[in-house]
């Protein structure tokens, strides 16, 4: 009995966080604001992905008003579910945040904010 609950235990899924960038100031105001952010859905942002900052040039809206990020090479469309949860508070960079991984050679987003358009 006991060996088949550590045998299932092994076969639950758990979230591989993702490493900060190299040079992070893992006690500046800014990480913690980065790593509490939740997408729409309340999935986190930063626990299984990199937030990135985006240049002006690498995120735009739509004629339908929706958003695209550019990763890749490639425009690749945010759903409502992955807009950032306003709830984390105002996005300090005033710049476009998009939190993705790549995962089995696919680009996987798991939130976006958007920045103010220069």
């Amino acid at each position: 009995m006991i060996r088949a609950l550590l045998l299932s235990s092994l076969l639950i899924p758990t979230p591989a966080l993702a490493d900060p960038p190299s040079g992070t100031d893992l006690n500046s105001p800014l990480h913690k604001w980065f790593e509490t952010q939740h997408n729409a859905q309340g999935g986190w942002c930063c626990q299984l992905a990199d937030g990135k900052i985006l240049e002006s040039d690498e995120w735009r809206i739509t004629d339908s008003g929706t958003y695209q990020v550019f990763i890749m090479n490639n425009w690749q469309n945010i759903e409502p579910w992955q807009y950032r949860n306003p709830i984390g508070g105002p996005n300090p960079t005033g710049k476009a945040i998009v939190w993705y991984r790549i995962i089995d050679s696919g680009i996987t987003i798991f939130c976006f904010t958007p920045g103010n358009l220069e």
